[in-house]
C-alpha cells in the first residue's frame, strides 16, 4: 500500500471482535475496524482507587496494557477514528477511555458514532453525521462505578469479618444486588409464615348439549353450610335470570424493551436473563447468513418502546402482503414510553422484518432461532389489527343461590394469530343455543371442591427482573448481571424454576438490614438510578451525589468498625439448637462459603458442629428454627474411622471442611454416598480448592479416576439414568451426563442425601 493510501485510512474502533467483524464487512477497502475487546479501564482490583478525601477522584489503571499498544500503532497513520462502542453509559465511557488513551493529546480526528443496529444503511448513516462524546453520560457512569465500588470495598469487607471471621472473598454486599436479596428472602418469610385456610367451592354440572358448569358466587368456609347448600340444590330447579354476551377487544403488546424481553424470555422459553441477553447480544452483533455477517436486532439495552418511521412502514407492508389488509391495524401503532425512560435507543426489533425466522432459522443456533423468533412475532404483532372476541356469561338461581358460567370464543384473531395472548386465546366450550333468560335447567351433578388458600410465589427470575423494573431498581444494562450474581454467591438457589433464598441468603440479608439498611431499600436504591438519570441529563452533579450517599455510608461503617474494635459481636445468627456442652444457643456461621453450628458463648466455649448436607429450618427474625431439622437429619448414619472404628467428626480446616478421628487422629475428606458415575468404584467426597477458594466434588478414586463436579451431588439421575444430579446454585439440579434432556432425581432415596 502506498504511502498516500495510507494517510487515508480510517478506522472504527467497537468493543467486541463479532462486532468488528460484522462491520468489516459492510465498509472494505479504506476501513480498518478494531476491537477493544470490552472495557479498557477500569478501578483497581485489590485497593478502593478512589480518593474519598480528594473529592472522590478515582484512580483508573489500563486493563490490557498489550491491547492498547496495538491500537495506538494501527491508528497511527488514521485520518479519522471512529469511536462506535454500544450506545448507552458504558459505551460512551468506553469512547472516552479510547480517546484518551490513544489520542495523545490530539483529539481532532477522534469522533463519536451511536449503532442502534448493526446494518449497512445504519453504519453508513452513522459515518455520515459523526458527533462528540456526550461528557455527561460518561460522567453519570463514572458516578455510577464510584458508587458500587464504595459499596462493594467497604461493606464486603465488614461483611466477611462478621459473618466468616475472615476476608472470605465469596460473601459481597452490592448496591442493587442486594435489594434484590431482601425481595426475594421477604417473600420467603411471607410463605414460610403463611397458614393455609380451607374453603369449599360449589359446582353444579349441566347435562345439556353441549355440558357446561356454573360456579356459586362466594368461597364457603364452614363445611356444614356446605353440606346445608348441596341439600338445598338436590331437588332446585336452575333459572337463567341473565344471559350476556359482551365483545372483548384485545389490544397488542408494546415491542420488547430489555425487561419484558427478559420476562417473556423466561416464561415462554425458560431462558435466564444472563442467558436471554448474551443471545441477544449475539443476535445484535451479527450472525453468519449465506457468508456474511448480519446484524439481525436492534440494539437490546434499552427502556424504550419507540421505533422508527421506517420499521412501522416496512412492518406495515410486510403484514398486508403477507396476512392480508384485514390483518393491518387501521392505522400506524405509536407507544408511549414511561416516565424516565431514556429514549436513547428504539425498542428492541428486527432489522429487517422481512428478514422471517423461518427464512434465517436454519443459520441459527437453537438459542439464537427461539429469541429471535420471540422478538420477530412481537414486533410484527405491534402494527396488526385488534384481536376480537365474543364473551359470553350465564348467570343461574336456585334455592335463593346464585351460580355463573362464562365462556369465550375468538370473531377475529387479529395479531394473535402470531402471538400469544392468555386466556382468551383458548376457545372455550360454546353454551347450549337454548340458554335463554327465563328457562329453567335440571341439575346433572352437584360438587362440592375443598380447596385451600395458597400462599404467595416466589419470584422466578422473570418475576423478579419485573419487580426490580416496577421498583425502579437497576437498569436494563443490569437486570441480567443481579440476578446472576445473587446465585452464584450462593445467596440464592433456582427450585423448579423459581428463586429460593440460602440460609447464607437470609442471613447476608438480616446483617445488611441492620447496619446498611439503604442497600436493602428499593426507595433509596432507585433514588440512585434517578440520580444518575439526572446527572446524564445535566441537572445534577455527580461530585455532589458521591458526597450525600458517602456521608450516611460513613456514618454506619464507623457504627460496626467501632463494635468490632471493642470486641464486641456485631451480628450473630443465632439458631434455637442448644451446645452440647455448655447448653448455650448455637449461631450459625460460615467458613470458606460452608455453614457450620457455634457456640454463642465463644470463645468460653468453643464447641463447634457440623450441618449435614440437607437440613430443614425455619428462619425467624430473632432466631433460626433448626432444632428439629438437625433432629432428623441426626438419625442417618455415622461416618466411622476406618482404623480404629470409632466415631469420625467434622472440623474446619484452612482448606475447607474435613473429618478427624477423636480417638487415633485419622483424618479424611467428607463423604457424600454418591456413587461416582465414571468409574463406579469411588464416591464423591468434598474437596477445596486452593486456586479459588471453592468446594468441588471429587470422585475418592483419584488418581485412577479423576471425574470432579461443581456443585454437591444429590444422587443418581432418573432421566437419563447415566450421570448424577449436582446443585449449581444458579441453575438448580443439573446433571452430569451433557446428553440428559431430562435431569430429574430417582424415587428412592439414596444414601447419604
Amino acid at each position: 500500500m502506498s504511502r498516500a493510501k495510507q494517510k487515508m485510512k480510517q478506522v472504527v474502533i467497537v468493543e467486541s471482535p463479532t462486532k468488528a467483524r460484522t462491520i468489516g464487512q459492510y465498509l472494505g477497502r479504506g476501513y480498518l475496524v478494531l476491537s477493544s475487546k470490552g472495557h479498557v479501564r477500569d478501578l483497581p482490583e485489590k485497593e478502593l482507587g478512589v480518593d474519598i478525601t480528594g473529592g472522590f477522584k478515582p484512580k483508573w489503571v489500563i486493563k490490557n496494557r498489550k491491547l492498547i499498544r496495538e491500537l495506538r500503532q494501527a491508528i497511527a497513520d488514521a485520518t479519522r477514528v471512529y469511536l462506535a462502542t454500544d450506545p448507552d453509559r458504558e459505551g460512551e465511557a468506553i469512547a472516552f477511555d479510547l480517546m484518551e488513551l490513544l489520542s495523545n493529546g490530539n483529539r481532532e480526528r477522534f469522533v463519536r458514532i451511536l449503532l442502534h443496529e448493526i446494518t449497512p444503511q445504519a453504519v453508513k448513516r452513522a459515518l455520515e453525521e459523526p458527533g462528540e462524546i456526550d461528557l455527561r453520560k460518561v460522567e453519570a457512569q463514572r458516578t455510577r462505578r464510584i458508587l458500587d465500588r464504595l459499596v462493594g470495598y467497604e461493606i464486603s469487607p465488614l461483611l466477611s469479618l462478621v459473618l466468616a471471621g475472615s476476608k472470605y472473598e465469596g460473601l459481597s454486599a452490592g448496591r442493587v444486588q442486594s435489594v434484590a436479596l431482601r425481595f426475594i428472602c421477604d417473600r420467603e418469610l411471607e410463605i414460610q409464615e403463611f397458614v393455609p385456610e380451607a374453603f369449599w367451592e360449589i359446582e353444579v354440572e349441566f347435562a345439556t348439549e353441549p355440558p357446561f358448569t356454573a360456579r356459586l358466587k362466594g368461597k364457603l368456609r364452614d363445611p356444614a353450610e356446605v353440606e346445608r347448600i348441596k341439600k338445598e340444590l338436590s331437588q332446585a330447579e336452575f333459572i337463567v335470570v341473565s344471559w350476556e354476551e359482551k365483545e372483548v377487544i384485545r389490544k397488542p403488546p408494546a415491542p420488547f424493551i430489555t425487561s419484558t424481553l427478559q420476562q417473556a424470555a423466561a416464561s415462554e422459553l425458560g431462558f435466564a436473563p444472563s442467558r436471554t441477553m448474551r443471545v441477544a447480544q449475539e443476535l445484535y452483533e451479527g450472525v453468519e447468513i449465506g457468508g456474511k455477517s448480519v446484524g439481525l436486532i436492534t440494539y437490546m439495552r434499552t427502556d424504550s418502546v419507540r421505533v422508527s418511521e421506517g420499521a412501522i412502514a416496512a412492518a406495515r407492508e410486510y403484514i398486508a402482503k403477507n396476512f392480508g389488509k384485514k390483518y393491518l391495524a387501521s392505522r400506524p401503532r405509536v407507544f408511549k414510553n414511561r416516565k424516565r425512560s431514556q429514549d436513547a435507543h428504539e425498542a428492541i426489533r428486527p432489522t429487517e422484518v422481512s428478514r422471517t425466522p423461518a427464512e434465517v432459522g436454519q443459520y441459527l443456533t437453537p438459542d439464537q432461532r427461539k429469541l429471535y423468533d420471540l422478538i420477530w412475532r412481537r414486533f410484527l404483532a405491534t402494527q396488526m389489527a385488534d384481536g376480537i372476541w365474543k364473551r359470553y356469561r350465564v348467570t343461574l338461581e336456585a334455592a335463593g343461590h346464585e351460580f355463573v358460567a362464562s365462556t369465550s370464543s375468538p370473531v377475529f384473531k387479529g395479531f394473535a394469530e402470531v402471538l400469544k395472548i392468555g386466556k382468551l386465546e383458548d376457545e372455550g366450550n360454546p353454551f347450549p343455543k337454548e340458554l335463554k333468560e327465563g328457562i329453567t335447567i335440571p341439575a346433572a351433578k352437584v360438587l362440592d371442591r375443598k380447596k385451600f388458600t395458597e400462599p404467595p410465589k416466589r419470584y422466578t427470575e422473570g418475576s423478579l427482573v419485573k419487580k426490580l423494573e416496577q421498583e425502579g431498581v437497576g437498569r436494563p444494562s443490569t437486570y441480567a448481571q443481579i440476578v446472576s450474581v445473587i446465585q452464584e454467591r450462593g445467596y440464592v438457589v433456582k427450585e423448579r424454576g423459581a428463586l429460593r433464598p440460602t440460609l447464607l441468603g437470609f442471613i447476608v440479608a438480616d446483617f445488611l438490614r441492620k447496619y446498611f439498611p439503604e442497600t436493602v431499600q428499593e426507595s433509596f436504591t432507585a433514588e440512585m438510578e434517578e440520580s444518575l438519570d439526572l446527572i446524564q441529563e445535566g441537572e445534577l452533579d455527580g461530585h455532589e451525589v458521591l458526597e450525600r450517599f458517602y456521608a450516611s455510608l460513613a456514618e454506619r461503617l464507623r457504627v460496626v468498625r467501632a463494635k468490632m474494635e471493642k470486641g464486641e459481636r456485631a451480628f450473630a445468627a443465632l439458631t434455637d439448637y442448644s451446645c452440647p456442652r455448655c447448653g448455650a444457643p448455637m449461631e450459625v456461621r460460615i467458613w470458606k462459603g460452608s455453614l457450620y453450628l457455634g457456640c454463642s458463648r465463644y470463645p468460653e466455649c468453643k464447641t463447634t458442629q457440623p450441618l449435614p448436607h440437607r437440613f430443614r429450618y425455619r428462619y425467624r427474625r430473632d432466631r433460626i428454627e433448626l432444632a428439629a431439622g438437625l433432629a432428623e437429619a441426626a438419625e442417618g448414619p455415622a461416618v466411622l474411622c476406618p482404623k480404629c472404628g470409632g466415631r469420625m467428626e467434622v472440623k474446619h480446616g484452612r482448606y475447607g471442611r474435613y473429618l478427624a478421628c477423636p480417638s487415633c487422629g485419622h483424618t479424611m475428606p467428607v463423604p457424600t454416598g454418591v456413587t461416582c458415575p465414571s468409574c463406579g468404584k469411588g464416591e464423591f467426597v468434598e474437596r477445596f480448592s486452593r486456586k479459588n477458594g471453592r468446594t468441588f466434588y471429587a470422585c475418592s478414586n483419584y488418581p485412577e479416576c479423576k471425574f470432579t463436579l461443581p456443585g454437591k451431588p444429590v444422587g443418581p439421575c432418573g432421566g437419563c439414568e447415566k450421570g448424577v444430579l449436582y446443585e449449581d446454585p444458579r441453575r438448580g439440579l443439573i446433571c452430569s451426563n451433557p446428553t440428559c434432556k431430562n435431569p430429574s432425581p430417582v424415587l428412592t432415596p439414596q444414601p447419604g442425601a
